[in-house]
């Protein structure tokens, strides 16, 4: 049996917790039905960037009061995994052309390194939410 060329997973989700574990589990469904290994490297590197966007999109994407859902989706089509997080927090272009922090600092890494591991990093404003979209060929 050939793996399938096409996957798709989506979620709505409120915490930190239960996201990060969504996500983490969309990407363990899609290296299963794809027949990719625990060491495959591209896949791990999306995982990561992935975890970094999410957390950081859960974190802030949510403001206090707010009962709009983090909304999630991953896709597979032509060997390149697309996800796409919408959330309804506060814009965040001033973060976006950050380079990576000095070595001793330990905040405002996760959108340098997501950048250095993604083939494409993209986030829009949209009247009130944020789009963020992570592209990896694999």
């Amino acid at each position: 049996m050939r793996p399938p060329k096409q996957f798709e997973f989506r979620a709505s989700f409120f915490d930190l917790d239960e996201g990060l574990d969504t996500l983490h589990e969309s990407v363990e469904r899609l290296r299963r039905a794809t027949g990719r290994g625990a060491e495959d490297r591209e896949l791990m590197l999306f995982e990561t960037a992935l975890g970094e966007i999410g957390s950081n999109v859960l974190t802030h994407g949510r403001p206090a009061g707010s009962t709009r859902p983090i909304e999630y989706a991953l896709r597979l089509a032509g060997g390149t995994v697309v996800a796409s997080l919408t959330d309804s927090g506060p814009p965040v272009h001033e973060h976006l052309a950050r380079e990576m922090p000095h070595h001793e600092s330990e905040d405002g890494r996760g959108l340098a390194m997501a950048r250095s591991l993604l083939d494409d990093l993209g986030y829009e404003r949209d009247g009130d939410v944020n789009r963020w979209r992570l592209v990896k060929r694999l």
